[in-house]
């Protein structure tokens, strides 16, 4: 097989998003690894890899979640991914991208608006809604590993601190991916060939998850705020348009 420049951008693109930098923008790295590989199997190869940037990105922030942020959304993530692999071998790729694409640019719109007219107003959501958001995440996760946005849009909503943002997503999602791993090896996008092709790629997400470090450090909490609404916006919009 040969590897081309863009698989690696992609496992870059990982590690800075599970540092917390550009939430959104992970969602690319299924569609930049399929440049190389088939995206049946590029949905495989990318599992492990998320999983290898969860648990650095825990490393890094230990203990600076707050779980009360996460809680309702991990109930419902059950529900996500057995719908999800229900689907994962019969729904349209363009169909899907589109959708998140769509309701991507929607929440992050809404949150935008929500912000210029009631920007002292902190989001505080019902257990339902946290649960129904979980669901919608682990269902968009299954298919794509697209629910970067879903996830970032709900917490940032509530108004987390960035340290605090960064480690609740770390949380959510190193949870939400384990959860993921059995029925993928079960379904077989995950074997030992994936597994084998994730070790080339694996080099590449440390110096993302450093590179997003560094740039949550140096980046004031609001523009960190502004910077993340941008980048899934720009994003939803590469999936609902390319």
């Amino acid at each position: 097989m040969e590897y081309s420049f863009f698989p690696l951008l992609g496992a870059f693109i990982i590690g800075l998003s599970k540092a917390g930098f550009a939430a959104g923008i992970s969602m690319l790295t299924t569609p930049l690894l399929a440049t190389a590989i088939p995206a049946k199997i590029a949905i495989g190869v990318v599992l492990p890899l998320l999983i290898v940037a969860d648990f650095m990105t825990l490393g890094a922030y230990w203990k600076k979640w707050n779980f009360s942020l996460v809680r309702f959304p991990l109930a419902g993530v059950v529900l996500g991914i057995a719908v999800g692999m229900a689907f994962v071998t019969t729904i349209s790729d363009r169909f899907l991208k589109v959708s998140i694409g769509a309701t991507g640019l929607l929440m992050v719109s809404l949150l935008i608006f929500r912000n210029l007219w009631r920007p002292g107003t902190k989001y505080h959501p019902s257990w339902w809604e946290g649960v129904f958001t979980g669901a919608f995440a682990g269902f968009s996760s299954t298919i794509s590993h697209g629910a970067g946005p879903i996830m970032a849009i709900y917490l940032l909503a509530q108004k987390p601190t960035k340290e605090v943002f960064v480690a609740s997503m770390a949380l959510f999602f190193t949870v939400n991916n384990l959860l993921k791993a059995p029925p993928y090896v079960y379904a077989g996008l995950i074997d030992w060939s994936t597994l084998k092709q994730d070790l080339f790629f694996l080099p590449a997400i440390p110096l993302g998850v450093a590179a997003g470090w560094l740039i949550n450090r140096a980046l004031p909490q609001k523009k960190f705020d502004y910077l993340v609404y941008a980048l899934l916006l720009l994003t939803s919009a590469h999936l609902l348009f390319f």
